[in-house]
């Protein structure tokens, strides 16, 4: 299993980071790559099911753990390509939140090559959580390929 950690902090209370990072459908909008998410079932935080439809592929996944305005688990349904589970542990206050983001990957490579492999995607999930925290801060990005979105 491989993994990539990042932190952010950023100037927004916990409970309204916490609410919009843990709507899923909210991706498209700081994450370059994701363009579209889709609830699949009627479950709210434990059980629910996304299909996130990014630039190559699709994948679907649900969320195991849902802890208010403390931990968020999503991880890769059976029966997907890639094995992907992210835990985002949330800290802060009533002004500040920091978003600590650990994602684990089941890569069916040799060790050394899937360390290699990683390294791009450690870079854009750094500066996905950067476009994240702009977008909170000042309610509107410009996300790496060129999307406008804002805070809504």
């Amino acid at each position: 299993m491989l993994s990539i950690s990042n932190s952010i902090t950023i100037d927004k209370p916990l409970s309204e980071v916490f609410a919009f990072v843990s709507d899923q459908r909210n991706n498209p909008k700081w994450n370059y790559y994701v363009m579209l998410v889709e609830k699949t079932n009627d479950a709210v935080g434990v059980g629910a099911e996304y299909l996130m439809i990014r630039k190559r592929d699709k994948q679907r996944f649900g969320v195991v753990v849902h802890k208010e305005n403390e931990r968020l688990v999503i991880q890769s349904l059976p029966g997907q390509r890639l094995a992907v589970r992210r835990d985002l542990v949330f800290t802060g206050d009533d002004k500040q939140t920091t978003i600590h983001d650990q994602i684990h990957f089941k890569v069916p490579l040799p060790k050394f090559l899937s360390g290699l492999l990683l390294k791009g995607p450690k870079n854009g999930v750094k500066q996905n959580l950067e476009k994240l925290k702009q977008l909170l801060e000042t309610g509107s990005a410009v996300l790496q390929d060129g999307r406008k979105v804002s805070y809504e």
